[in-house]
């Protein structure tokens, strides 16, 4: 089992089995004509407490919840200034083309959840979903969700 302390070997074991859950029990064919949202609902019920059970409670992030901002977990950028990433256009627009098309290592990133552009078919948990807190380079960035590929992030306990 990995240490309390390790934020971010917890997240990735999340991700799998979240996604693994999902696709191996929760995933219908036919999802469209099969009432895949049903499906697709319980699966997010199970979703918040696996969140609880092998992230929240053994980092001791209190009342974390998945799917909502979490100001506990900090999103980093694992190499490099800069990393892809699909911005809203406006604040909760549920746009992702914002021009701005990178996130840079001064940005404050909180973690939300997992995403796939699919939530009916399989699921890799391919993007983080994150609220850009702070980003001194681009305030006016500041409250908006962005999307990074999981291969480019961390996840650190945040000092806030």
């Amino acid at each position: 089992m990995a240490p309390a302390d390790n934020l971010n070997e917890l997240m990735v074991r999340f991700r799998i089995a979240s996604r693994e859950i999902f696709n191996q029990f929760f995933r219908v064919e036919g999802p469209y004509e099969n009432d895949g949202w049903s499906f697709e609902q319980r699966f997010s019920e199970v979703e918040a407490i696996l969140f609880d059970k092998m992230v929240a409670e053994p980092a001791s992030l209190g009342n974390a919840s998945y799917g909502s901002v979490t100001s506990a977990i900090s999103v980093e950028l694992r190499i490099g200034k800069s990393v892809p990433a699909m911005i809203n256009r406006e604040i909760n627009s549920g746009y992702w083309d914002h021009p701005i098309g990178a996130v840079t290592a001064d940005a404050q990133l909180q973690f939300i959840s997992f995403f796939d552009w699919d939530r009916l078919n399989y699921r890799d948990n391919q993007y983080v979903r994150v609220c850009i807190a702070r980003w001194p380079s681009h305030k006016e960035m500041e409250g908006k969700e962005a999307l990074l590929e999981a291969q480019y992030v961390q996840f650190r306990k945040s000092n806030d």
